[in-house]
């Protein structure tokens, strides 16, 4: 039985992804260093089953670089910045020593940057959007990085909860 409630809370963090309008481009430049983020914006179309079908969205993004090296696609990870609790944009917080008191006192010390939610200070890992803090029930959002190719990072796909509920 625990067994079984085990690999269903595993599958159940796989995130199912659709292709946006067009893939969005970001230059390397722009994120050249760990820690280092860069806003843009997608577009997508609304599912099929949404209350709305088949219309054009825009979603707001955060694209970071998680760790030195090489160019790889696993090396960056973007995110939607609508928080999951109350649909607030979040904050990139590039310096944790400004967070709000609240959320150090929960969670301690903060030395990677981190996404924060001015309304109810819901606090997400730079490293994935998953949730540290707060009211949300689960963490960002997420957009799938596709590909790294010649100056530029490609965000081709995002999570497909992001087109039913948006």
């Amino acid at each position: 039985m625990a067994l079984s409630r085990r690999v269903w809370a595993q599958a159940a963090e796989v995130f199912r992804f659709q292709p946006l309008a067009r893939p969005v481009l970001v230059r390397l430049d722009d994120l050249a260093t760990p820690g280092k983020a860069f806003p843009f914006t997608a577009d997508g179309v609304t599912l099929s089953s949404a209350a709305m079908p088949n219309q054009p969205l825009r979603i707001s993004g955060m694209v970071v670089r998680t760790s030195a090296g090489d160019n790889a696609p696993e090396r960056f990870r973007a995110v939607c910045l609508k928080c999951p609790h109350e649909g607030c944009d979040v904050d990139f917080i590039a310096d944790p020593g400004t967070l709000p008191e609240e959320i150090t006192n929960a969670l301690g010390k903060v030395t990677q940057p981190v996404y924060v939610c001015p309304c109810h200070n819901s606090t997400f890992k730079m490293e994935d959007g998953s949730r540290l803090f707060g009211p949300s029930p689960r963490g960002l959002y997420q957009f799938h990085v596709t590909g790294v190719q010649g100056a530029a990072v490609e965000i081709g796909e995002v999570e497909e909860d992001v087109l039913l509920f948006a």
